[in-house]
């Protein structure tokens, strides 16, 4: 009963609340002041005062009408910032708690690792394989500091300036591929390419950033074993790119606030999903610094998800 009842006590309850009694006030006061006007004016004229003829009284009426209203448009924003506030706050802490997970996992591991490798001494093959691991586990650490150093830039609107080189997109993705062998280590087998893939021309350190997340995203929000789809063409001098995938998909509300700093999908914290709520946010911005755009289409939840890009080539490509 009582969790039947919680709703009585949201904010958005009890503010709308506050103004259907604050226009109720409002309309009260209306009604007295005009059933009024014959008494007023009579005492009016007791006093000897001419003060409340009808213009001034509908001047009277009128001022205090905007009054309240100002009054009642003060108060609607700010319930929308403490609002926003309270969203940000509250994001902010399932960002600590998310990098939080994500630090221990890798630290624990290495911490496990080096144990291993001092205290049972193991052969030669096991001790490169350790190393291995933890060489892994200590580029995930940096590519989460990576993560929180960039969104710091890209908030204070620092943009990297790289020289834009040729990119072939299969070979780059092989290449960054072991940036995902914790979350797959069978990743290149479940990517498929649009073909024909033209070369592209791009900063590398900025479409690291684009792909890497988005690719990472499609890895994280979807079965293992489904298939992800890139693909890329250029038409006139603009670069179109698409990243698929056959995962969770995204409802409505999600795909209105998915690049949002901090935002994590209902999906992600339903499944438990590690993440930070960091790495669409970075692509965005990273698609904006390329005077570029971003957006998402999903049919549904469980119904896959599609992210496309564009982005002007730079004039100083041939």
């Amino acid at each position: 009963m009582v969790s039947q009842l919680r709703w009585l006590a949201h904010p958005i309850t009890i503010f709308v609340s506050l103004q259907i009694v604050w226009l109720a006030i409002t309309l009260i006061w209306v009604i007295w002041f005009v059933n009024q006007q014959e008494a007023i004016s009579e005492l009016s004229h007791r006093f000897g005062q001419e003060f409340f003829d009808s213009r001034v009284s509908l001047t009277i009426l009128v001022v205090g009408c905007v009054l309240l209203g100002v009054m009642c448009v003060g108060l609607i924003l700010l319930f929308v910032f403490g609002q926003k506030q309270s969203s940000l706050a509250r994001q902010q802490r399932n960002f600590v708690s998310s990098v939080t997970h994500e630090l221990k996992s890798p630290l624990a591991s290495l911490q496990l690792s080096i144990e291993t490798i001092l205290e049972r001494n193991p052969d030669t093959v096991t001790v490169q394989r350790l190393f291995q691991m933890i060489l892994g586990d200590i580029e995930r650490l940096k590519r989460l500091v990576d993560q929180i150093l960039v969104t710091g830039r890209f908030e204070k609107g620092i943009v990297p300036i790289e020289e834009w080189i040729p990119i072939h997109l299969p070979d780059f993705i092989a290449e960054i591929s072991p940036m995902f062998g914790h979350l797959d280590p069978q990743i290149l087998s479940r990517i498929s390419f649009d073909k024909p893939i033209p070369k592209l021309k791009l900063p590398r350190g900025i479409f690291l950033l684009i792909i890497g997340n988005l690719i990472e995203n499609a890895i994280k929000y979807s079965k293992k074993g489904t298939p992800i789809m890139v693909g890329a063409q250029i038409q006139g001098r603009i670069i179109h790119l698409y990243v698929q995938d056959q995962g969770f998909g995204l409802d409505h509300q999600d795909r209105r606030r998915i690049f949002k700093m901090f935002h994590r999908g209902h999906q992600a914290i339903k499944k438990s999903i590690p993440g930070t709520g960091l790495g669409l946010y970075i692509v965005k911005e990273a698609v904006k610094s390329l005077r570029g755009t971003i957006w998402v289409h999903s049919p549904g939840v469980n119904q896959g998800t599609t992210f496309y890009i564009t982005i002007p080539m730079s004039e100083e490509v041939p």
